[in-house]
């Protein structure tokens, strides 16, 4: 097969592609299912870049688009739903709780907040990093996830990240956020140079002693901790709601860092080749 563009990107692609089937085969996900929420996503992904655009949606357009059937584009077009809020607010709240002066002591450790009534420290808090919530459902979620303890005194923050355990729909919102996000960053190192790259890096050693993996696992997490909180400490400088006074011209800009580790047994040949 010739490299044509095409054929590099279709052949990018089904790489890409590849870890998503093998969790479908896991999960007992057929080839009809792939098919149809693949669809469901074009049409979803098609809506994104018009709107992004300031073009208006029709079925004319998404089924150019996408090249699917304009009854295929109908019927989805008009039964999807309302996009719910991507996973990511809580840690949000968390971070700005952790970072700005106004909610941390002067030995830079998260306040203990008032929350009760309208003109609480936790709902002030909350309005900083979005008006689309209750700022009582909020505080309901961070309890339900064990964040916070409530008190006489106020809500005491007790988690320094949120990391969802057993809930899979929140655990794979955010590994499909952080999916996004590297793919973003690896596509500006192709196609837009720029004089600085983004760190894109990985580390990895495939005949480890078996022994040493809880001590391994204990020393990544407790080192890639240290790195994020010193990411935040020097990226609230110039963060303007954290940070209104930075002297650091126009906001808008996102910055993002993402770490992840795995260390486990592998599984013999089969997992040393998979790719």
């Amino acid at each position: 097969m010739p490299d044509t563009q095409e054929n590099i990107l279709v052949y990018c692609l089904r790489r890409m592609l590849k870890p998503a089937i093998r969790f479908c085969l896991r999960r007992s996900l057929h080839v009809q299912d792939v098919i149809e929420s693949v669809k469901v996503v074009f049409i979803e992904a098609a809506c994104d870049e018009l709107q992004a655009n300031g073009q208006g949606v029709n079925v004319s357009r998404l089924a150019a688009m996408t090249g699917m059937h304009r009854r295929d584009v109908m019927r989805i077009h008009k039964e999807s739903s309302i996009s719910e809020q991507p996973q990511g607010l809580v840690n949000r709240v968390i971070g700005q709780w952790q970072q700005d002066p106004r909610f941390t002591t002067k030995y830079g450790r998260p306040k203990v907040l008032s929350f009760e009534g309208e003109n609480s420290e936790f709902q002030e808090l909350v309005k900083l990093v979005s008006n689309d919530l209750h700022p009582g459902t909020v505080l309901f979620e961070l309890e339900r996830i064990g964040a916070v303890q409530k008190s006489r005194s106020g809500v005491r923050l007790v988690v320094r990240a949120y990391v969802p355990k057993g809930n899979a729909k929140e655990g794979y919102d955010m590994l499909a956020s952080d999916a996004a996000d590297l793919m973003n960053a690896v596509e500006e190192n192709l196609f837009e140079p720029v004089h600085v790259p983004n760190l894109h890096a990985k580390t990895e050693y495939d005949n480890v002693s078996v022994d040493a993996i809880p001590e391994i696992r204990e020393w990544l997490l407790r080192e890639g901790s240290a790195l994020h909180q010193k990411a935040r400490n020097y990226l609230a400088k110039y963060d303007l709601d954290i940070n209104p006074a930075a002297d650091a011209g126009s906001g808008g800009a996102r910055v993002v860092l993402g770490t992840f580790s795995l260390a486990a047994e592998l599984d013999d040949k089969k997992e040393r080749g998979r790719s």
